[in-house]
């Protein structure tokens, strides 16, 4: 990232950026090695009850916007604590199947009756944000549970759909991942970038300046012009993304990233030294799955909040890697 300054035309923006992702991997690495068992377990709670009141605060927002004398629509999405509807659901979506697993795999009634309102709440920011990626995501990620935990999850991934059709605001926003016109925009958006990846496929433009020369692109191609005065912060799509600004080699590493985080999480899960840890790390690797799934028609790389979640998890997850590994389990 910081050597795509020598690139970017923005390198203020490229600058700035680098060092906001470099405190990401810094809280992992403090995480993941710097901490106690003890400090992990606050952590975890702390992330599982920040989870849970975004969607108390969700239906908040709901009961007020209804108060008003609005009713809820496919115009009226929530958004929390986040910054929108968008970044709402993909920070659900890294909470919701955690939370899950939790909810099947605890014995003790509280921990159920609170997990359980728990998934609730999260599933209500998932619905109500109204985002076609998360409603996809979600029937993903149940079929993933089914495959490494429980077959009998295979009934969600049918339900859920069947619950997203009853309800009329969100049945629309299904309805709209299958209408062309509704989707136009981000086909010009993704044009306007192939133009960018041909004049510069190896090294990029540099890191956060696709906004800087999309309207220059724009202007020599009216034609995908999505709308007068328009202007994309992202491709909408986090591998376009990665090889527009950081070029060839960026993807690799960023595609290395992926299949590592993924193998080494299954790996853990095989293990199956610590039960718990097991169920635990299997909606780790189902959150980060979906969430890179969200990610192929959007980009949420531009959020601290979803991206500092992201890295709060699995520095989480490493840390149970470490701990199995030197056979320090509490």
């Amino acid at each position: 990232m910081y050597l795509s300054t020598f690139v970017a035309t923005d390198i203020r923006t490229t600058v700035t950026h680098s060092i906001r992702f470099t405190m990401y991997i810094f809280i992992f690495y403090c995480i993941s090695y710097k901490t106690t068992a003890k400090d992990h377990r606050i952590l975890f709670n702390t992330f599982i009850s920040l989870a849970t009141l975004s969607g108390i605060y969700t239906v908040i927002q709901l009961i007020y916007t209804i108060h008003l004398g609005y009713s809820i629509d496919k115009t009226i999405r929530m958004s929390s604590f986040l910054e929108n509807p968008n970044n709402l659901a993909a920070y659900s979506i890294l909470a919701f199947f955690i939370v899950i697993i939790l909810l099947i795999s605890t014995k003790k009634l509280a921990y159920k009756l609170f997990y359980g309102l728990s998934s609730v709440l999260l599933l209500i920011n998932i619905m109500f944000s109204q985002s076609r990626n998360a409603l996809i995501a979600i029937v993903i990620g149940a079929f993933i549970i089914a495959v490494l935990y429980d077959k009998r999850f295979i009934i969600l991934s049918f339900i859920l759909p069947v619950i997203f059709l009853i309800i009329p605001s969100i049945r629309s926003r299904v309805f709209q991942i299958f209408d062309m016109s509704q989707n136009s925009s981000r086909f010009k958006i993704w044009n306007i970038d192939w133009l960018m990846i041909k004049d510069y496929p190896l090294a990029g433009i540099g890191y956060e300046n696709f906004s800087v020369q999309y309207p220059l692109y724009t202007a020599k191609n009216p034609n995908f012009i999505v709308e007068n005065g328009y202007i994309a912060i992202h491709p909408h799509n986090i591998f376009l993304k990665i090889q527009t600004e950081l070029g060839i080699i960026g993807s690799i590493l960023f595609i290395s990233f992926i299949i590592a985080t993924i193998i080494t999480l299954y790996k853990l899960i095989k293990s199956k030294r610590n039960k718990i840890y097991s169920s635990i790390t299997i909606g780790v690797l189902t959150s980060f799955v979906t969430f890179i799934f969200m990610n192929l028609l959007d980009c949420y790389l531009n959020s601290p909040k979803v991206l500092a979640t992201l890295f709060v998890i699995l520095a989480l997850a490493n840390s149970l890697r470490i701990k199995i590994n030197s056979k320090i389990i509490d």
